[in-house]
């Protein structure tokens, strides 16, 4: 079980600077302080809870901060004072939290939690020109072909460098840090010594996995907390009696998936900050793009506007919305600036919503970057814990990042899980070097980023009121890549659309829309807004067009065999797929049609619309299509994705006509 130790550091006259600090290791804060300034450290107390030891160093901060500002010395009667403060403050946690935890009665007697208060006070005089005390002896062993010893060897600057290359921009719950160094063949006998270190050199910090913080209320106090890794607080953070820390204790469900984030846990997160030491000729390699293909004049024109976003070094311009429609080849458009970044010596992410997209992507990142480390992180990923140049992820996995990346790529940034997420961006923002670049990858971007991102007003093609093609923190793409417009959806509206499709009675504009199709020798997405919706449809459309019953199948988010069954609707094995929304984006099928049923329902909102009508005419080989939209009642969201369809349309024949092209 590991103790925290809450301690002030005093230095200077008779009215000295006062600092409060946390350490796991005392013998580590004395050799350090030792080495740069004469100072006392008084002890105020020691606890094996994490977060209970930063809520204490909080109020006495405050209580610090205000006696300083009344110029008191800072007394033996003060240090005194302060630690009966932390005693207080222990017992109001502790009541709080037991009013809160009504379900785990047995332990209110003993205390929520437990605290050790120590009266001591050590002198620590200046050494910085001595042989000052070392850390105890640690022995550091790395599988790299390098055998590193600890603090009271000669290889303390090596030790030091391998540890900060490790973790340099990691944001890890301990045991991930643990698990990393193991991956890695790294061993360290006394780990939370070295990484103390770290934070006392400000190289890096830690936080408790779950931070809590008294609240005052007009009628009452309560006791606050929230996880450090995502954010979430409230009815996400559950509070119980930990058998780690013996003490009252919380944990974050919200991220549990990713590890269990809790009061006791040190969270920590490194930043060297210094970019990676390569040569000239290293670079590059690894910033060395082949591509075959050939960009399109607009296609062209919006690559290079955000390769200069990412090469601007001009301080607060930090992020950038590429909004590009469906097909207009998202993707290749981030080449120049991956290429842009690597070339400058840093790392890059490419952040997407969905574990399908990340093992798709990565394999199309790997041929036109071949010298580039390339890795695929999602939950069950091998790859998760490795070095890479360019890094795509699911974007929970973003979460383990702490200013890692110059460049920071959100693909989708309107889709689920992301949309009107704030942990989520608050990961991704995080991820980020403190000089890095965030940009926005999106056919149908939320309003948020557009007011944030683009300028409205006068339109760059002369119009008053239409969207700008660009900006200097957005450019607009509205053709797609091979020259052709979006289809644009039809919307019948079918009374007691529902009911029918239940019972079995016919549904024509349904039926035919998917014979057609299938006479045709194409294939069809059918979008149903539930689950359970799935195989209703699907037996429907068996018992009407039986011809095909044996060529359809349905698939959604939680179907084991969903990525056999998407797989063979790409390889034609089946022509029509029932789907919910999963579908609605990443997925390129040629020759293919659309029709949504029950395109009412909330879940298809106009940015889902959009997407799923994007689904159609992507190949340069098949420009066109079909897209049907059926509702059982009037709705605003199907108008209003055929409005920004039309409007993109628009836009991209005005483009061509200022070429000259039409």
């Amino acid at each position: 079980m590991r103790e925290y130790l809450l301690y002030i550091k005093a230095c200077g006259g008779s009215i000295p600077q006062v600092q409060t600090y946390i350490t796991p290791s005392f013998s580590v804060d004395r050799s350090f302080w030792q080495e740069r300034e004469g100072c006392v450290l008084h002890v105020i107390g020691k606890t094996s809870s994490l977060a209970l030891a930063f809520s204490l160093r909080a109020k006495v901060n405050g209580y610090v901060m205000d006696q300083v500002g009344k110029g008191r010395a800072l007394t033996d009667g003060y240090v005194k004072e302060l630690r009966a403060l932390a005693v207080s403050s222990v017992c109001e946690a502790s009541s709080l939290y037991g009013r809160e935890v009504m379900s785990v009665q047995d332990r209110r007697k003993h205390g929520w939690f437990s605290w050790e208060p120590v009266e001591e006070s050590v002198e620590v005089p200046y050494q910085g020109g001595k042989e000052s005390e070392k850390l105890p002896g640690t022995r550091v062993g790395y599988s790299g072909g390098r055998e590193l010893l600890g603090r009271s060897s000669s290889h303390e600057n090596s030790q030091e460098a391998v540890l900060c290359e490790i973790l340099d921009g990691r944001a890890l719950l301990w045991e991930e840090v643990e698990a990393l160094l193991n991956k890695r063949g790294v061993d360290v006998h006394d780990l939370s010594a070295i990484l103390h270190s770290f934070v006392l050199a400000n190289k890096a910090e830690w936080r408790p996995g779950i931070r809590f913080s008294v609240t005052k209320g007009w009628w009452r106090n309560r006791l606050e907390l929230v996880c450090e890794r995502c954010g979430s607080a409230g009815a996400k953070v559950e509070l119980t009696y930990c058998h780690t820390c013996e003490q009252g204790c919380a944990y974050c469900t919200a991220c549990l998936g990713m590890g269990r984030s809790k009061c006791c846990t040190p969270y920590f997160l490194m930043d060297v900050g210094a970019s990676l030491i390569r040569s000239a000729e290293h670079l590059e390699n690894v910033a060395r793009l082949e591509w075959a293909g050939k960009y399109s004049a607009d296609q062209s024109r919006a690559a290079e506007r955000a390769r200069c976003f990412v090469a601007n070094p001009r301080p607060g311009l930090s992020e950038y919305l590429i909004w590009a429609v469906c097909g207009a080849g998202k993707t290749e458009l981030l080449f120049p600036s991956v290429t842009e970044a690597l070339a400058a010596g840093g790392r890059v992410l490419i952040a997407t919503p969905r574990k399908d997209v990340v093992l798709e992507l990565a394999p199309r990142i790997k041929r036109v970057f071949p010298g580039a480390k390339v890795i695929a992180v999602h939950g069950s990923s091998s790859e998760k814990w490795e070095e890479s140049d360019i890094t795509i992820a699911t974007t929970h996995q973003v979460m383990r990042y702490h200013r890692r990346f110059l460049l920071v790529v959100l693909d989708e940034a309107d889709a689920f899980p992301y949309h009107n997420d704030p942990i989520l961006y608050r990961a991704l923002s995080r991820a980020v070097k403190k000089n890095g670049k965030l940009l926005y990858l999106s056919a149908t971007p939320p309003g948020y980023l557009q007011k944030r991102l683009v300028r409205k007003g006068r339109s760059n093609l002369g119009s008053s009121g239409a969207i700008p093609l660009f900006s200097d923190t957005h450019v607009l793409l509205p053709g797609r890549y091979h020259g052709a417009a979006l289809p644009v959806p039809k919307i019948l509206t079918v009374q007691g659309l529902h009911k029918r499709v239940q019972t079995n009675r016919i549904v024509a504009p349904l039926i035919d829309t998917v014979n057609n199709s299938l006479n045709e020798e194409r294939q069809v997405f059918v979008f149903v807004p539930r689950v359970d919706e799935i195989d209703r449809v699907l037996s429907y459309l068996q018992k009407w067009l039986p011809a095909h019953a044996g060529e359809m199948a349905g698939v959604h988010a939680a179907d084991p065999m969903r990525e056999e069954k998407v797989l063979a609707f790409r390889e034609k094995r089946y022509t029509v797929m029932v789907t919910t929304t999963i579908l609605e984006r990443g997925v390129t099928i040629p020759k293919s049609d659309v029709v949504v049923v029950g395109a009412e329902a909330p879940v298809f909102d106009e940015a889902s619309l959009v997407q799923i009508a994007g689904r159609v005419g992507r190949s340069v080989d098949d420009t066109s299509g079909s897209v049907l939209f059926l509702q059982a009642e009037r709705s605003t969201s199907p108008k209003r994705a055929v409005r920004q369809i039309s409007q993109m349309n628009c836009l991209a024949q005005k483009l061509t006509e200022q070429r000259g092209l039409s």
